[in-house]
């Protein structure tokens, strides 16, 4: 009789232990950022990548590579998966003409606490698209168009997609298109600079 009660305890000890364990996963999430951008845009630019970590939290990297990625796995959510291709012109020849692209994209990979993936999402500009050919009088006005996209994910794995704000990147046309705004509205461009 001891040993069964022992062994029905010991069974006992074993599921409880099994629940426990089974309790202690968390939903987790892999998300990775990606850019890429024509050799050109190296040629006439400087490059930084703003983008969340895996605190969820900005970081900035420079880019000196025509292509650059970052992946990471969280447990905190929700969370957001965002990248800014930040692009600021250097001094370019006076009579070249440049083939510029940049292609930005975020993905995520959702798993839930038992280990199922069962959600995931992308958002891209189009990485199809042709470079656009660019004199070098205007690099400046295309640089200011930047590339920037993102996504949000819920505790529960559903992703939506958002405005990838870093600050700086207002309505991902920069600050060409603020003065322009602010022009036609009876402003001052000296607005932008605030």
């Amino acid at each position: 009789m001891k040993k069964s009660l022992l062994a029905i305890a010991l069974i006992a000890g074993i599921v409880s232990m099994m629940s426990c364990n089974k309790n202690d996963k968390e939903n987790s999430m892999e998300g990775v950022c990606y850019a890429s951008v024509s050799e050109d845009v190296l040629k006439v630019a400087d490059v930084t990548l703003h983008y969340y970590d895996v605190k969820g939290q900005e970081a900035t990297e420079r880019m000196t590579t025509t292509e650059w990625k970052k992946t990471w796995t969280t447990t905190t959510l929700p969370t957001k998966v965002a990248v800014w291709i930040q692009i600021t012109p250097k001094n370019a020849e006076g009579s070249g003409n440049y083939k510029l692209k940049a292609v930005a994209g975020v993905g995520y990979l959702f798993t839930n606490a038992e280990g199922k993936k069962w959600a995931d999402g992308w958002v891209s500009t189009d990485p199809y698209a042709d470079p656009d050919n660019v004199t070098a009088a205007d690099v400046q006005a295309w640089c200011s168009k930047g590339s920037a996209v993102g996504c949000e994910v819920d505790a529960k794995g559903m992703g939506k997609q958002i405005e990838a704000d870093f600050g700086g990147n207002f309505w991902f046309f920069g600050d060409s298109f603020c003065k322009w705004i602010m022009v036609i509205t009876g402003h001052g461009e000296d607005y932008c600079e605030e």
